[in-house]
This record gives C-alpha cells, sequence and structure tokens, in this order.
C-alpha cells in the first residue's frame, strides 16, 4: 500500500449525492467503502464482502437511516457532512480497521455467513481499564426490522468478550454473551437468527 496518506489519497473525491442514493438502493447491508486500489469510494453490500480482509468501512445504511431522519432528509447537507467527516477521520479510520484482530475480524465473517450483515460504520474505543473495544451493527438478511449490536472488548491477543444484543425497531429484545478464543467460536452466532426467527414467529 502507498506510503500516502489516506487523507491526501482520496482528497479528490467526493461523497455525493448519487453515492448515497447508490447506498440507499442496497437496502440494509449496504456500505460505502475506501477502495484503497483506486483511491475513491465506492459501494457494495455486506454480504459479498470478505470479513476477514481489512476493509475501510465509511458509512453505512443504517447510518444514512439515521441521518435522513436527523437531517429532515436533506441530502445535500448529508453528503457534504459526510465528505468533510471522511476527510478528517479516514487516516484514523484506517489505522482502526488494519488493527482490528483477527478474532473480530472473523466475527464479522461468521455473522455474515449466517445472514447478518454490517450495517454501519464500526466504532472502535478503548475500556477505562485499557481493552480494545469494537462496536458493530448488523441487520437481519430479510427482517430489517431486527438488528444486533456486537460489542467486543479485548485485552489479549487470543481471547475477547463478546455480547450480542438483539433489537425489534430499536427495542431490546435479548443478549448473548460470550469469551471467544480461536479454538471456542461464538454459539450466539448460530443461535441468533433462529432465536430471531421464533421471536418473529411470535409476533406477525
Amino acid at each position: 500500500m502507498s506510503d500516502t496518506p489516506m487523507r491526501d489519497r482520496f482528497s479528490h473525491d467526493e461523497i455525493t449525492v448519487a453515492l448515497l442514493k447508490e447506498l440507499d438502493r442496497y437496502g440494509p447491508g449496504g456500505l460505502i467503502f475506501a477502495n484503497r486500489s483506486e483511491d475513491r469510494y465506492d459501494t457494495t453490500h455486506a454480504r459479498s464482502v470478505d470479513w476477514t480482509r481489512p476493509k475501510v468501512v465509511i458509512y453505512g445504511r443504517g447510518d444514512l437511516a439515521h441521518d435522513l431522519d436527523f437531517y429532515d432528509g436533506d441530502w445535500q447537507e448529508i453528503a457534504a457532512g459526510l465528505t468533510g467527516n471522511a476527510h478528517d477521520e479516514i487516516d484514523r479510520w484506517t489505522e482502526q480497521t488494519m488493527a482490528t484482530s483477527a478474532l473480530v475480524r472473523t466475527l464479522r465473517e461468521d455473522m455474515r455467513c449466517h445472514g447478518m450483515y454490517l450495517d454501519h460504520r464500526p466504532r472502535y474505543g478503548l475500556t477505562d481499564d485499557g481493552g480494545i473495544r469494537t462496536d458493530d451493527t448488523f441487520a437481519l438478511r430479510g427482517e430489517p426490522r431486527i438488528t444486533f449490536t456486537a460489542c467486543c472488548v479485548q485485552h489479549r491477543p487470543a481471547s475477547l468478550l463478546a455480547s450480542l444484543d438483539m433489537y425489534d425497531q430499536g427495542h431490546f429484545v435479548t443478549t448473548w454473551t460470550q469469551r471467544v478464543t480461536h479454538t471456542a467460536p461464538p454459539r450466539f452466532v448460530r443461535e441468533a437468527p433462529l432465536r430471531a426467527q421464533l421471536y418473529l414467529d411470535l409476533r406477525p
């Protein structure tokens, strides 16, 4: 990869209203990402992404839905604000993406394989005791009213504590928590879509 800062490599590109509308057409799971091979912003769907490989996510369809409500449907304001924010933050977002642990990337890939698609830009931070925290939000395939938020906290490379919360239109439903290692993958990845379907069957 080029040694030129991402901010400089992407300085010529903008996130336009047309790109946002392309994202919107993907529906839940749509993403805008930094196409590092062509130095431009591009769109894709999370179901098509190999999450075991780093991908710098700029914005998700879930972020767009939130902002359309917050900005009263002003696409132009959203596009201008996102372009400025991406310009300011893309180097930090890239650094965080490249530093994301293999366990977190594998969890994202497992979620994808079980029909839960990343729908927001990942959030990264530190806990009070120095753990690395990652927050991801996923949409359930075919049932966009159901979303999942995964919170991963990692203190050591070979282990992380993961919790997965399920929501129905923003209302909390249930949660799973598990210590995840390379030899103990998260059971909740298989359980969550089954639990969601049972929940929906009981609430038509």
